[in-house]
Formats: structure tokens, C-alpha cells, sequence
């Protein structure tokens, strides 16, 4: 081993156990029921395990709003694994996370020959606190997983661009489709890979131009363009999508010009972090774009005009513009204005600026390199304390949306989602102040009705919560969980033929179908609406002929008016059913009705 590379075996080492060091918290960390549940929590897919139907259904389903089979891989192998202990869960997203800040390093070592700036973009990269959500958040494993693949695929592309061949050229498509498969935010790698052939590779030339170098890329960037199309209509598909009506073009261009430079102020002044920072529904004030905007022109023409003498300048600034465009908001999903996890990747075009800038100084200023060293591990030390700080604030969800509405305004969500945690763990009064305040904040917002009516009806207030649960159905008629937790409240007080009318609305969930079932049936049989509960009944049979569960109610139903025959043929149906899908609890429940109308057909 030549002394080079124990030299960079020994910071590999120093850089894994510091970032380490920095996010063992995790460890003491919960799962946040901020997307966790869909993910991991209460996604019976992800919770069967590794095989070839959960294999196939990462690949064919379209949940959350977006196709990365590659992510959903990851969390069944992790669930696989550790089950719904989130510990596990966790530490492989700090792995990747320390594997990516090693291939940093090693990928700006091995194209620029430069150690030192490459050790310290690395560090940055690793410890600072912007890289929190996306490793201790167990819902954005899409984010460290596709950049782990990103790097593979620029390390790749070093390999080729250093020895050109075809099998060398296919390492790095099926490198970037994993990377595809894993979050769609890294189509514009290929033009990162371009600004990489500018420096610090210096590809471009007489004999290799530009249009060259994108004709080398175009594979990649038709992999990218299809990458779109899909993710526009898993969004699209998913509701997740704002449509321009909703929010303007010039909403969305204000927004992302003000959030570019929003986003560096985070870089270089990581506090005040937060899970969500809520759109501003009419956008940054005019001068604030107009500002933003200036400075964005200025930094850019800057990059451009130095760019001969300053190519890390110029690759750096562009990485960041360009890394960042697919979830800048141009195109508006969710209801955030920004958030931390776009920045993981994005970022390091800055790091890169910042590294190699402090080098440039160095070398004007001839300072020693006793004077950069400390300042290094001072900048690494501050960055390593504020991120274990950081992740203290992801331990559980109520501490997450505590955290994030002390930093936040006007944020209708968190408001929500504290509140309703609040409500699950008695504190009624501190969760209706801020189920109140959601509603104030945003009086056509469903769920905070929704939460409100439910808190309203934990005290005993049920004019109240009838009159909430009718404020959301409003806004939101088609809203299966409100429907159902509505049908409860008015089943409690005897209202039967109300609460058939709640549940029959509420079957379209999915999610929650067998539950609901049973309160509609439940419900449908005290209000003696025999007849409705059937009907109902067999037009789900249609759409779900596979569901036991609705042959059971049929026979019980057909029991209760009398036709003992018809109700044994429905339960031996059902019991078929369960027997096949073995679901041992349906079949034992069947079993026993089934008892009970023989014995009955016996005794007649």
C-alpha cells in the first residue's frame, strides 16, 4: 500500500466515524407518523417481506405519488430484516449516508488530485445539519439511496471517461437507472456529468466540444425524460400534484427564484430547521423575488465570466442550479415552499465552491497549513454538534412538529398533525388550541376539521363535533376516515340510521375496508336495514370477489332475516375464501357462524 493510500484509507476511517458521531442519536429515534406509515408502518407490502409478490409490487405500484421500486426494495429488505423496530431501520440510512460521504470524497480525490479540498467538501457533506432529514427520516431512504447510486454513477463514468468502452459506458446506465429506481430527482445527472467534462475532467476541446459531449449523454437523457413522464403521472395519478389554477406559474417562479437563495442561506446558516416550511399562499413579496433574482444573475454571470480561471466555481454553482430544479417548484407537489432534503445533493455544488475556494485564498495569501487545519476541524466540529442537536429534534413525531411549528408560520399542517397527536395522548385542551389554530389559519382544510370534530367528541361534545364533521365533509364530500370516525359518533349515541348512511360512504377506503365493513353491517343490521346492508353488499362482491369478509356479513345478514340456507351457502363461500388466502382468523370467525346455523337448521 503506497503511502497515498493509507492516507486515504486513514480519512475514509476519520470521516465515517465522525459522521458517525453524528448521527448515532438515531438509535434513540422513532418512526414519524409523517409518511413513515406509508412507507413503513402500515404498508402491509412492505411488511410480507422479500418475495416475488412484494418484488413485483414495488415495481407496478405508483403509492405515495411516485415509482422508485428501487426505495421500496430497501425498506422490504429492511422490514425483512429488523421488522417494525425502527433502530434498524435507521442505521442502514446512516450507512448509506457514511458510503456516500466516503464516494464523495474518493470522486472529487480521484478527478481533481486535490486532497485537502476534497476531504473538506466531504466533511462538510456529511456533518452538516441540512443532511438530517433525509437520514433520520426513515420516509426519504429515496434520498441518501439515490444518491449513493448518483456517485456510483459518476465513479463509473471516470472509469470510462478515462478508458472508453462500451461495457464501461453500460456500468453507467445501469448504475443511473438504479439511481431512477430510487428517486426520480436525479434526472439531471447527465448534465452534472457535463459540467463535470468542463472541469475539473477539462474534456472539452477542439477535439471534444460540448455538442459532443451531450451527444455522449443522450442515452442518460432519454433515461431522464421518461423518468419525467412517469413521475408526472404518478403525481398526477396520486393527487399530489397542484394544478396552475391552484397555484399560478408566477407563484411558482417567485417561490423558486426567492427559495434558491433561501436555500444557501440554510448552507452557510444551518439553524431554525424544520420537517416543513409551508408555502406562502400568495407568494415571496415582489421586491424579495426581485432581490433574489439579482443575486442569482449576478452569482451566475460571475461563474460564467470566471469560469476559464475558476472551473470549480463555474461546475460548483451549476451543480446547485441544476441539481436542485426538479424540486425547486416549478412543478408544485405537496404543500411546502422548500425543504431540507432537496438540498442533500444539490448542496454539494456548494461545498465544492466553498472547499476549493478556501484553497484559492490559501495559496494567494501563502498561509500555512497549520493555520487551515484547525480551522477545518473548528467548521467540522460546529457542523458535527449542531447535526447531533438536530437529530435530537427527530425523536418522535410530537418533539419533530413541536420543533417545526417553534420555527415555522402559519404552518395549517403541523398545526394539525401536533394537534392530533396531542388528542391520542390526552392533552384535549393543548391539542384543541391547535386544531383551532389550523382551522384559522386554513378554514377549508379538512383534516383539521376532521381532528377538531374527533377532539370535540373525546370531551363529550357532540353538537360540536357533528357540526365539524360536517365542516370537513364540505370541503372534502368524498373522505372516507372522516365519514367512518363520524358514523362511529353517532352509532355511540344510537343514531344507527345516520351512522349506515356515514359508513356506507366510508367504504371506499382501502386502507381500512374490513374495519369500516364491519361498522356499516353492524350498524345497517341495529338500524334493521337488512335489505340496504345487502345490496351494498353484493356490489362490493363485484369488485372484490376475493374479500371473505363479505360473504361472512352476507351470511350473517341473510341469518338475521330468517334464511338460515342462504346464509350457510354465503359463510361456506367465505370460509373457501379464507382457507385459500390462509387468513385463519376470518376462517375460525366463519367456522363459528357456521355452527350456529346448522344448529339452528337442526332445531327447525
Amino acid at each position: 500500500m503506497t503511502e497515498d493510500q493509507r492516507k486515504t484509507l486513514l480519512i475514509s476511517i476519520i470521516l465515517a466515524a465522525a459522521v458517525l458521531a453524528a448521527f448515532a442519536g438515531v438509535r434513540h429515534n422513532a418512526f414519524i407518523n409523517y409518511d413513515d406509515d406509508l412507507y413503513v408502518t402500515d404498508n402491509p407490502h412492505v411488511q410480507e417481506g422479500l418475495n416475488s409478490g412484494s418484488i413485483v409490487w414495488a415495481f407496478t405500484t405508483q403509492q405515495t405519488g411516485n415509482w422508485h421500486p428501487l426505495t421500496w426494495i430497501s425498506h422490504i429488505i429492511d422490514y425483512s430484516i429488523f421488522g417494525p423496530d425502527p433502530v434498524g431501520h435507521h442505521l442502514v440510512s446512516v450507512g448509506f449516508h457514511i458510503a456516500n460521504v466516503i464516494l464523495l470524497f474518493l470522486i472529487l480525490k480521484k478527478m481533481t488530485g486535490v486532497f485537502w479540498p476534497s476531504v473538506f467538501a466531504a466533511a462538510v457533506f456529511g456533518l452538516h445539519p441540512l443532511a438530517v432529514e433525509s437520514v433520520a427520516w426513515a420516509a426519504e431512504r429515496k434520498n441518501v439511496l439515490s444518491t449513493f447510486f448518483a456517485f456510483l454513477t459518476i465513479a463509473a463514468y471516470l472509469r470510462y471517461v478515462y478508458k472508453r468502452g462500451v461495457w464501461r459506458y453500460l456500468a453507467v446506465v445501469i448504475l443511473f437507472a438504479a439511481g431512477l429506481l430510487s428517486k426520480p430527482m436525479l434526472v439531471t445527472l447527465p448534465f452534472v456529468l457535463m459540467f463535470l467534462d468542463y472541469w475539473p475532467l477539462n474534456r472539452l476541446n477542439s477535439r471534444f466540444s460540448i455538442l459532443n459531449s451531450f451527444y455522449e449523454k443522450l442515452p442518460l437523457i432519454v433515461m431522464s425524460a421518461a423518468s419525467c413522464v412517469v413521475t408526472y403521472m404518478a403525481q398526477a395519478k396520486g393527487g399530489s400534484m397542484a394544478e396552475i389554477s391552484v397555484v399560478p406559474m408566477n407563484l411558482r417562479l417567485g417561490n423558486a427564484v426567492v427559495s434558491y437563495i433561501r436555500y444557501l442561506g440554510k448552507i452557510f446558516y444551518p439553524v431554525s430547521l424544520g420537517v416543513l416550511y409551508p408555502r406562502e399562499v400568495n407568494g415571496p413579496a415582489l421586491w424579495e423575488v426581485g432581490v433574489c433574482l439579482l443575486l442569482l444573475a449576478v452569482i451566475s454571470f460571475t461563474a460564467v465570466k470566471l469560469r476559464r480561471r475558476y472551473g470549480w466555481l463555474f461546475t460548483g454553482w451549476f451543480w446547485y442550479l441544476g441539481t436542485l430544479v426538479p424540486v425547486i417548484g416549478l412543478v408544485q407537489v405537496g404543500i411546502q415552499g422548500m425543504a431540507d432534503r432537496y438540498v442533500y445533493l444539490p448542496g454539494i455544488g456548494i461545498y465544492i465552491v466553498a472547499a476549493w475556494l478556501v484553497r484559492e485564498f490559501a495559496v494567494k495569501l501563502k498561509l500555512p497549513k497549520g493555520v487551515l487545519w484547525p480551522a477545518g476541524a473548528v467548521v467540522a466540529g460546529v457542523l458535527l454538534m449542531m447535526t447531533v442537536v438536530q437529530v435530537r429534534y427527530w425523536r418522535d413525531s410530537l418533539t419533530l412538529y413541536g420543533r417545526t411549528l417553534a420555527v415555522t408560520e402559519n404552518n395549517y399542517l403541523m398545526h394539525t398533525k401536533y394537534g392530533n397527536l396531542l388528542r391520542m395522548d390526552g392533552r384535549m385542551d393543548e391539542a384543541m388550541r391547535h386544531l383551532r389554530r389550523a382551522v384559522e389559519i386554513k378554514p377549508n382544510y379538512s383534516l383539521a376539521h376532521s381532528n377538531l370534530a374527533l377532539a370535540y367528541r373525546d370531551k363529550g361534545m357532540f353538537a360540536e363535533a357533528a357540526g365539524e364533521f360536517e365542516e370537513a365533509l364540505k370541503h372534502k364530500p368524498v373522505y372516507p376516515m372522516t365519514h367512518n370516525y363520524y358514523g362511529v359518533m353517532l352509532a355511540e349515541k344510537g343514531m344507527y340510521d345516520k351512522a349506515t348512511e356515514q359508513f356506507k360512504e366510508a367504504l371506499d377506503s382501502q386502507h381500512h375496508f374490513t374495519g369500516i365493513l364491519y361498522n356499516f353491517c353492524s350498524a345497517g343490521i341495529m338500524a334493521g336495514k337488512l335489505d340496504e346492508v345487502l345490496d351494498v353488499i353484493e356490489d362490493w362482491k363485484l369488485k372484490k370477489p376475493d374479500n371473505g369478509e363479505l360473504y361472512y356479513w352476507a351470511g350473517v345478514v341473510y341469518g338475521q332475516k330468517g334464511d338460515e340456507a342462504k346464509a350457510v351457502e354465503q359463510l361456506e363461500k367465505g370460509l373457501a375464501l379464507a382457507d385459500s388466502q390462509g387468513d385463519k382468523e376470518l376462517a375460525a370467525k366463519i367456522k363459528e357462524q357456521l355452527e350456529r346455523h346448522k344448529q339452528t337448521e337442526k332445531m327447525k
